[in-house]
């Protein structure tokens, strides 16, 4: 009798095991399903073949086209449009055939072109702003975009605060860990916690400078629009109230 209630209780619990396997592989399903309808309308631009080309061939811009793919079927070799800087003049080691996608493997270095460090361009240094929703914009900008930089800090001598455009119409590398806007945009990640953008080295010590003694905001600004003004603007300043003086 106790050799049968045992017997009972082992089958029950492997029938509890079983039934929560078959549940949790319902449920990965699900969530997978749920995922691919999510971005089942998202499309992704890709670096497709213009033109037939075979080995040895150097990668030119009358030999690329951008094609719209849904990302969902996106595969993780192709190159987004976004990286055509980085893979232009590069020979293929692979033929490609007229409207095939361009793949990091067809490259000698694609595997290392495609490392995060190689889209700091040559000439260029990456530097890192924490992110924030007013200051840096994080709820607006994406890996690309263009911005302004505005240094404010309080002048102790004569109590003003004092703002200066120190650098135009820098490019945004990254946002968190995200280097393409189609990465950023089908992340579900958390608040990004810094925003880099990519600048000349005297850029970088302006903006490592005024991180020290003051703060930074950031002007957004459309892609298209490269613009640098004459000169720098001219510091703008404002007297900081005393305690109980009307504004």
């Amino acid at each position: 009798m106790r050799n049968m209630n045992r017997k009972k209780t082992i089958l029950i619990g492997l029938s509890c095991f079983i039934s929560l396997a078959i549940a949790s592989g319902y449920l990965l399903k699900i969530r997978s399903l749920r995922n691919e309808i999510v971005n089942i309308n998202k499309s992704a631009r890709i670096l497709t073949a213009a033109i037939s080309m075979k080995i040895g061939d150097k990668l030119t811009q009358d030999a690329l086209e951008l094609t719209l793919i849904p990302v969902v079927h996106l595969p993780r070799r192709v190159i987004l449009a976004e990286d055509i800087d980085l893979i232009l003049d590069r020979p293929l080691m692979h033929p490609i055939p007229k409207g095939d996608p361009v793949l990091w493997t067809d490259l000698p270095e694609g595997p290392r072109i495609n490392y995060p460090s190689e889209r700091i361009k040559p000439g260029y240094r990456a530097i890192a702003l924490p992110a924030d929703e007013t200051s840096t914009l994080t709820h607006l900008l994406t890996p690309g975009d263009r911005v302004d930089l505005v240094w404010t800090r309080i002048n102790g001598t004569s109590n003003t605060i004092i703002n200066s455009l120190i650098v135009e119409s820098v490019t945004v590398l990254a946002v968190g860990n995200k280097f393409s806007p189609e990465e950023f945009i089908s992340s579900e990640s958390n608040f990004p916690s810094s925003i880099t953008l990519l600048v000349r080295p005297d850029q970088a010590l302006a903006i490592n400078y005024a991180l020290q003694v003051g703060e930074i905001s950031l002007l957004a600004r459309t892609r298209s629009d490269l613009s640098i003004s004459n000169k720098h603007s001219k510091d703008n300043s404002a007297t900081i109230p005393a305690a109980g003086e009307k504004l």
